[in-house]
Parts: structure tokens; C-alpha cells; sequence
């Protein structure tokens, strides 16, 4: 039998995991701040692994951070997430235009959205949006601009954070949304920009709706 490879987790993954997950799960009260000593006290970890954990999930979207201020906790008013929702749209929009001139949908996509069945079907919420995010994620990266993929890469943590918030008032929109992410993906396949563009803003914009109502994304 072939030696089976482990994945070494370091102590800063583990911590800015666990901060994650408490985060999403609204453990820490959105809108307050998170200092590196409290991360430190609620993990029982030394303040330099506090500080390399909140300053990863600062860089992920996760936690803000102002300049000469601690981090905090995202608080997402409709304003925020109008904002969010508007700017994905236009990476988004011009990355799937992209993506259809090759006819053939990005296999990170295509396995993402498997996985966001899978994750629907265990009734695991953060799971379905981390596929979520990374079929999203997959379709800007496909475009192949590194630039247009680190703006979308910032704008991420937050549509994660919103994600799970509209999956905990409805789990069962987890159905609609594989139902939209596959007509992108078939608009695609056919190598027809337009339709890849309109089936995406369709779906970008009944999930902004959604959330703003307190639906399902």
C-alpha cells in the first residue's frame, strides 16, 4: 500500500481557521473589534500567532482593518452588500465573456459545484458557501488577469460572510443557486458571452435581492 500524504497544519492555520468559522458564525458580534490580545486569550495562543491569523483572515476579507486601528469584525448593511453585489458584477460579468470565447467551463467551477450539492445535501452551511465562493472564484480566475482575480479575491470573505448568513435563514437555497450556476456554466460550454453574462447577472442579482429581503442565496 502507497504511503499516504498528510497535510501539516501549523498552529496560525489552525488559529485563523477557528477564528473564521467563529466569525461566520456571528461568535464575535459584527461591527466590534477584534484585538490581537483577545485572540490571544479566547485561543490560548501566543500574540504573535494571533496577530499572523487576524492579519490572514485581514488579507482573506474576513476581518477590516483601518489604518492605525485594530481589526473588526465586518458588519454588512445594505448598503454594503448593494456595494458588494454591484462590483461583482462587473468583474464577474466580464470575466464569464471571457471564459465562454473557449467554449469549455473551468474545472475548478465544475467541481466546486459538485461539491455545493454535496455540502447542501449534509446540511453543512459554511461548506456551501466555500463552493459558493470558490465556482465564483474559479470563473474569474479562468479569465487568466491576475489583476481582475486579486480585486475579486478582496471582495470574497465578505460575499462568504453574507453567503452564510442567507443559508442560515433558508438552507434550501443552496438548490436554487446550483440551479443558476449551471446555466452560467452551459452558456459557457455553447461559447456564448451574452448568454454566460445574462444567466450570471440574473443570479447575482435575485441573490442580492435575496439577502436584502432575508431570503436564500
Amino acid at each position: 500500500m502507497p504511503a499516504l500524504s498528510v497535510r501539516t497544519v501549523s498552529l496560525v492555520d489552525a488559529v485563523a481557521e477557528s477564528l473564521r468559522l467563529a466569525i461566520i458564525n456571528a461568535e464575535y458580534e459584527p461591527g466590534s473589534p477584534l484585538t490581537e490580545v483577545r485572540v490571544s486569550e479566547d485561543f490560548g495562543v501566543a500574540r504573535s500567532t494571533a496577530k499572523a491569523a487576524v492579519e490572514r483572515l485581514v488579507a482573506a476579507g474576513f476581518l477590516e482593518r483601518s489604518p492605525h486601528r485594530s481589526a473588526q469584525i465586518p458588519l454588512l448593511t445594505e448598503k454594503d452588500v448593494v456595494d458588494l453585489y454591484e462590483t461583482r458584477q462587473i468583474i464577474e460579468g466580464a470575466a464569464v465573456r471571457l471564459s465562454a470565447a473557449s467554449g469549455k467551463p473551468p474545472s475548478a467551477a465544475e467541481r466546486a459545484e459538485a461539491e455545493l450539492i454535496n455540502a447542501a445535501t449534509r446540511g453543512d452551511r459554511d461548506a456551501v458557501a466555500t463552493a459558493d465562493v470558490a465556482f465564483h472564484t474559479a470563473l474569474v480566475e479562468a479569465a487568466g488577469l491576475s489583476n481582475l482575480a486579486d480585486l475579486h479575491a478582496m471582495l470574497m470573505g465578505r460575499a462568504h460572510i453574507a453567503m452564510v448568513q442567507v443559508q442560515r435563514r433558508n438552507p434550501d437555497g443552496a438548490h436554487r443557486s446550483h440551479s443558476e450556476h449551471e446555466k452560467i456554466l452551459a452558456a459557457i460550454r455553447d461559447g456564448d458571452a451574452d448568454a454566460a453574462a445574462l444567466a450570471l447577472s440574473q443570479h447575482l442579482s435575485r441573490a442580492q435581492a435575496d439577502f436584502r429581503r432575508g431570503g436564500s442565496d
